[in-house]
């Protein structure tokens, strides 16, 4: 008698999933894109813009699938995955060369806020919570695209240095230079957006 799959079986781990898809396993390959779109979606929109962000992506994952062979399981999927979905982005966004359209940074709109914002403001501050707010998506957007990039990563998705680093393709000691210049460069635009009374571009 033929067993019924078990709903509750583990799922495939990613290096399952990539054993089977260069084993020609298409079905496999395919819940890899299912299972990483996302993030991969949203790393391209912070560094190029939502309306780039789909090519983008797309462009990532026929990248990957056509080096899925060089992916030797030294390090996790997601890091090799993601590493490619930026130097993507970089290349992309230095083709186009323009910055990219301010994005929001999620439910709670904080993300690299939290960097720059001061740790005890006055409570009539919080009140321009929401033009702060709008004034580092605009300095966001106006960083370089690999301090984007590094922001993205490690404010807004929360990855840890070392995985940063490795996505990035850089030493730790180099990603911290990135990210305090970028917290610098933040603060600097900030600080002009106030003195010029917030005003848009």
């Amino acid at each position: 008698m033929a067993r019924l799959p078990d709903p509750f079986a583990r799922s495939s781990s990613d290096q399952e999933l990539v054993a089977r898809s260069l084993a020609g396993d298409d079905a496999a390959y395919a819940e890899l894109v299912t299972r990483h779109a996302d993030f991969v979606y949203t790393i391209a929109a912070r560094v190029v813009g939502e309306s780039d962000a789909e090519d983008v992506a797309q462009e990532t994952f026929v990248r990957a699938h056509a080096a899925l062979a060089s992916f030797r399981g030294d390090s996790k999927f997601t890091s090799w995955l993601y590493r490619i979905a930026v130097n993507r982005a970089l290349t992309h966004a230095k083709r186009r060369g323009r910055r990219p359209e301010p994005t929001d940074f999620g439910p709670d709109g904080e993300g690299p806020a939290a960097a720059v914002r001061d740790p005890a403001p006055d409570p009539s501050q919080l009140v321009l919570d929401e033009e702060f707010r709008r004034g580092v998506r605009r300095a966001v957007a106006d960083l370089p695209p690999r301090y984007r990039a590094a922001v993205t990563l490690y404010y807004l998705e929360e990855r840890d240095t070392n995985e940063v680093a490795e996505i990035l393709g850089i030493p730790v000691g180099t990603l911290k230079t990135h990210l305090h210049r970028a917290r610098a460069m933040l603060r600097d635009a900030l600080a002009r957006g106030s003195a010029d009374g917030g005003r848009d571009e």
